[in-house]
């Protein structure tokens, strides 16, 4: 099973793609992954979900299949492996396979993906590593196919694919190989970087700083979502549930909202060796399957201005369908990052107030 598996690794195409899209929802994509918790060490795990966007009336039924690639300095391709003569050559002189860990080449599939930093690839890495490389670690590539079968359909096709191995089915092996190749080539793919560091590997110089130690990121927290009635929206605004009622055609002005531990001051130590402060800046995407936004879909947020209402950086405008074509939900997903790569999401839907 394990040259089949490392043969798919190639067919899911580990890079790395563009997670701000632009804020019209008109097909079904991948918006962001998110990792909890946002960085690990060595030897710890991390759970991946991804946000999957759709147009209005879609919602569709896709299963997850899931791959975890490392990329190092010593390290080629998804893992580590030299697929040339992983899924290549003679049976007979493959001793890579046969030797492989299973935690080499981690798999899943599901709405969720546990990724451990264990396995002879990432250890060999880890060890290549100078002490102090430690504090920034080693980057893993976690790659998310959306593909046309439920989770349910796809476990199932890894158990088949696992009593074909134990009997030695080379036929039923190979159709099985074909259908999980024909639904990755034609899956919704995207991945997202996972740092594994150790960030007591280096002493931080003594700097004027919030925080005295190095520490690893943490996600930010969207909390909730304000909507404003004043003009630019310079009044207080109120919470938005997750479904508000709205007239058609109006126009609604938002503003996400932060936990207040979102905005991490953190110390990082540049390649000159030199310690620094810095804080986060997070940034928001939004994402509408309605007609569309008044601004640019993406802004970055000020650690000054988060809980002042400026009616400007942190504020966007959704003008709301006519009644006729108001029969379905709009939806509005909102995405934050941090700049050393956090992220957080929420969605909410708007309806149509009675005639």
């Amino acid at each position: 099973m394990a040259r089949l598996l490392l043969a798919l690794l190639l067919l899911s195409g580990c890079n790395l793609t563009d997670l701000t899209p632009a804020s019209e929802v008109v097909r079904v994509r991948v918006a962001a992954i998110k990792a909890t918790p946002a960085e690990i060490s060595l030897g710890e795990s991390t759970t991946l979900e991804a946000l999957l966007v759709h147009p209005r009336g879609e919602a569709p039924d896709l299963g997850a299949i899931w791959f975890a690639c490392l990329e190092s300095g010593g390290a080629t391709g998804c893992l580590g492996l030299n697929f040339g003569s992983v899924t290549g050559g003679d049976d007979d002189d493959d001793d890579s396979a046969a030797a492989l860990d299973p935690t080499d080449f981690q798999f899943g599939v599901g709405e969720t993906f546990d990724y451990a930093a264990t396995g002879r690839f990432i250890e060999d890495a880890w060890a290549e590593l100078d002490p102090e490389d430690r504090v920034e670690g080693l980057s893993v590539l976690i790659s998310v196919n959306f593909v046309q079968k439920t989770n349910e359909e796809l476990q199932t096709m890894l158990f088949d694919l696992g009593a074909a191995q134990q009997a030695g089915d080379d036929d039923e092996l190979e159709r099985l190989g074909d259908e999980f190749a024909g639904l990755l080539e034609n899956g919704i793919n995207a991945a997202r970087r996972i740092i594994v560091s150790d960030k007591t590997a280096d002493e931080p110089d003594p700097v004027t700083c919030a925080v005295q130690e190095l520490a690893p990121n943490v996600n930010p927290t969207l909390s909730g979502l304000l909507l404003h009635t004043a003009e630019e929206g310079r009044d207080a605004g109120f919470p938005v549930g997750q479904v508000t009622f709205v007239d058609p055609e109006a126009e609604v002005t938002l503003r996400p909202v932060l936990d207040e531990q979102s905005v991490e001051d953190y110390l990082y130590i540049d390649r000159d060796d030199e310690t620094q402060c810095r804080a986060e800046t997070p940034y928001f995407a939004w994402l509408t399957n309605g007609p569309g936004l008044d601004k640019s879909n993406t802004f970055i947020a000020d650690a000054e201005d988060l809980d002042e209402v400026v009616g400007r950086a942190k504020v966007n405008s959704l003008v709301l369908p006519a009644r006729d074509d108001f029969d379905l939900p709009v939806d509005l997903w909102v995405v934050v990052r941090d700049r050393r790569g956090g992220v957080d999401w929420a969605r909410w839907s708007f309806r149509p107030t009675a005639q």
